[in-house]
């Protein structure tokens, strides 16, 4: 659940291909960091799982609260279900996985997604950014790489070229840009973990 890329895996690919950001090269392609990289989202910096951007500051570690800080304190270690059952000593009707997304703390209240709701869950929270971030990507790549992009969370390479503008994938997509590539690699750090409201939900904010 480390995740197979990082930041400086996205680093190392944009050098090689030797080109500004906004210009399309055939030597630059998506980069996935696989399914359920919790462990990344959790040691936000400090694994640099998510693409940092240079100048930035950027969360470390979540500990949580003391009794509740490896991944088997709250998971089950083989099955990894949630251990549900000690959520509720601190989050007050918290009794399934589901309410777990109602979740925001006193030291969360910010509006990230800019949709003026300071209470919803930080889950619901990093929804809206993640459809703000698609819809900057989708805009950027007919814009300015030159060719429709959509995603596809079931079907690799998870980025396909919208030929026909039906909102479905035609090919592979391969207009690529240093730019480009460094948000694509977010969004899909921000979708392969379902947990990461609670994993890091900062460090995916940011």
């Amino acid at each position: 659940h480390q995740g197979r890329q990082s930041k400086f895996s996205v680093d190392e690919s944009i050098a090689a291909a030797g080109v500004d950001d906004d210009t399309v090269s055939e030597d630059l392609g998506f980069l996935n960091v696989h399914y359920y990289p919790a462990a990344a989202t959790k040691y936000g910096t400090l694994a640099k799982g998510g693409y940092e951007y240079d100048g930035m500051a950027y969360d470390a570690e979540f500990e949580h609260v003391e009794g509740y800080r490896t991944c088997i304190q709250c998971h089950a270690p083989h099955t990894l279900e949630l251990r549900i059952e000690g959520c509720a000593d601190c989050h007050e009707g918290a009794e399934t996985v589901e309410d777990l997304r109602d979740i925001r703390m006193a030291g969360s209240a910010v509006d990230y997604d800019g949709d003026g709701d300071v209470e919803e869950g930080m889950y619901y929270e990093l929804e809206g950014l993640k459809e703000t971030l698609y819809q900057s990507i989708q805009t950027y790549a007919s814009e300015v790489a030159g060719s429709p992009i959509v995603y596809d969370s079931a079907s690799y390479p998870y980025f396909f070229v919208d030929n026909d503008g039906d909102g479905v994938g035609d090919d592979r997509y391969a207009s690529w840009t240093p730019r480009l590539v460094r948000a694509a690699y977010n969004y899909q750090v921000a979708k392969k973990d379902p947990g990461e409201y609670a994993h890091g939900g900062k460090y995916i904010v940011q």
